[in-house]
């Protein structure tokens, strides 16, 4: 089983890592977010040039580039990856050479269109007067020279599936973890629509954690976390479009449950257990040693530490109404510390 602790960006998806780390039937690896399948010019991407809407051959090619080219980033050092750099550019080659079905020396018209002027201009003389009328009446043979590759043909490879679950599994395993066993990734499925990424893992089962409109707002207009600039800070009717359309056209499935934030705080005990029954988990032997609802709290409600943001907050409340927990069933609330934010769940001041 692929557990994916998901959210919407800041939600408080690490809620479910940090409890799960509770249980002696779980392996939790969350320094990494597992984004392979939908980040841009990943697998989905990738599925949808080969295996939905091909364009002849050219988009599928360029699809194929783009993947090799994105795995070359997990090289880069001091970056977070999920195994050896190196190791995962290997499954990675691996992967696409499984997929592929003809591989051949040639050049596309989208290699003279890189965008770059000076780039472009050389590209294109080479293509159409000095390969041509050069060097191919001086050789009397075909010449592929820059800027021409190696393309890859490749039109619904009937393994694709096959063959993208199992590079996921095997990237897994280069984690270190055990694949005959339970596994949580953060963020291996998009929180919008985790259904997408479902085909790319064995076994899928999603927990998405959303939270209040008021306390993401807040929370991102003064965090300290520098990974935090994705979203729209300092405009509340831009922060309201954004909230809202990223949660548009959410299909139940059996394979979801969708819990916020907030449950896991002010309803503990029923939401727990909510996910023991989902995920069929073991004894919960450690129970509040990773996940503390009662130092959680102190991220909820944040209107408390910022009141001249109360207009802000009248537009989130009127236009997201839907979204709202309902903080007034929880009038007797003790706050005992600061909000805290980041992966290091590092506290700071508001």
């Amino acid at each position: 089983m692929i557990i994916g602790s998901c959210g919407y960006g800041a939600t408080g998806s690490s809620v479910l890592t940090d409890l799960l780390r509770e249980f002696d039937d779980v392996q939790v690896y969350d320094e990494f977010e597992f984004v392979l399948a939908y980040m841009v010019d990943g697998l989905e991407d990738l599925e949808y040039h080969l295996m939905k809407q091909y364009a002849k051959n050219c988009s599928g090619d360029y699809a194929i580039e783009r993947f090799l080219k994105k795995a070359k980033y997990y090289r880069v050092p001091f970056i977070h990856k999920p195994c050896d750099g190196n190791e995962f550019y290997r499954l990675s080659k691996e992967f696409i050479s499984e997929i592929v079905q003809v591989e051949y020396k040639g050049v596309d018209t989208a290699d003279i269109m890189s965008g770059n002027n000076f780039r472009d201009f050389f590209a294109l003389a080479s293509k159409k007067i000095f390969m041509p009328k050069v060097l191919e009446r001086i050789a009397h043979r075909q010449v592929h020279i820059w800027p021409c590759r190696l393309m890859h043909y490749s039109i619904e490879p009937e393994n694709f599936y096959d063959a993208a679950r199992k590079y996921t599994g095997e990237i897994i395993k280069a984690m270190g973890a055990d694949t005959t066993k339970p596994i949580c990734l953060d963020q291996p499925f998009e929180g919008n629509n985790p259904t997408q990424s479902f085909p790319f893992f064995d076994d899928p089962y999603a927990v998405i954690i959303d939270r209040d409109p008021r306390d993401l707002y807040l929370s991102q207009k003064y965090t300290k976390d520098p990974n935090a600039k994705f979203y729209p800070r300092t405009n509340v009717e831009n922060f309201v479009v954004y909230y809202r359309n990223m949660r548009r056209h959410q299909v139940p499935d059996e394979r979801i449950l969708r819990l916020n934030f907030e449950d896991f705080v002010y309803g503990y005990d029923a939401t727990v257990q909510k996910v023991i029954e989902f995920l069929r988990l073991g004894e919960h032997k450690r129970p509040k040693e990773y996940f503390d609802p009662s130092r959680s709290i102190n991220n909820t409600q944040l209107i408390r530490l910022h009141p001249d943001d109360i207009n802000d907050i009248k537009i989130v409340e009127r236009d997201l109404k839907e979204f709202l927990f309902p903080y007034e069933n929880y009038p007797i609330v003790e706050f005992n510390g600061r909000p805290f934010d980041g992966a290091a769940r590092k506290a700071f001041e508001q």
